[in-house]
């Protein structure tokens, strides 16, 4: 286990980055109760049809959600990078099994905490609520230019359009992983790249 004294600069940054007005008194009410973990590159953080336990913040490293269809191939849903808060942010995301799952891409380090002490920690400050309204309109948008993207763009412009909202990130992921999440094959996608 990682010195736990770093934990509330990294909790208030994750948390001001959400929500800007998150005062230093609740990053360290937290701290006490988050500890630290090296997880190796795919490693899985959250299996589909689990309860999502953990509220987690990345310090270092790569993750992803994905989902695994019926024929048991993955279909990637979005990636996670450092200072990323990665919580349930819903109750049915807190109390029934997980739709989906989270992976390691790198080797990751990731400060986890309960969910439901997170949730509470939050409450009595007053940041729950904006934090999970923030995290919620974040999704929303994020999911509304995703079904744009895939219905609307062809997978030139697709990928053009993900390397200029994540540029670091087009660097990172995998084209394995890339590929499903822009809806396309890793073979059509390593030809598009080909041709930049």
């Amino acid at each position: 286990m990682a010195n736990a004294s770093i934990a509330p600069s990294l909790l208030l940054r994750a948390l001001a980055a959400v929500v800007p007005e998150t005062a230093a008194e609740v990053a360290a009410a937290l701290a006490p109760h988050v500890s630290a973990s090296e997880f190796s590159r795919s490693a899985v953080l959250l299996s589909q049809g689990e309860r999502w336990r953990w509220a987690l913040l990345i310090e270092r490293g790569l993750v992803r959600m994905h989902f695994v269809r019926r024929d048991g191939r993955e279909f990637n849903k979005n990636f996670f990078a450092e200072g990323a808060l990665v919580c349930p942010i819903t109750p049915a995301m807190w109390t029934a099994p997980s739709l989906f799952g989270i992976a390691c891409i790198e080797t990751t380090r990731v400060w986890r905490c309960d969910e439901a002490h997170f949730r509470d920690v939050l409450g009595a400050y007053g940041m729950w609520a904006p934090l999970q309204r923030e995290l919620l309109q974040r999704l929303l948008t994020g999911k509304l230019q995703r079904e744009h993207d895939l219905l609307a763009l062809d997978g030139r412009r697709r990928y053009d359009a993900f390397c200029r909202r994540f540029p670091a990130l087009a660097e990172r992921v995998p084209l394995v992983h890339l590929a499903t999440y822009l809806g396309l094959t890793d073979v059509s996608l390593s030809r598009l790249r080909r041709k930049d």
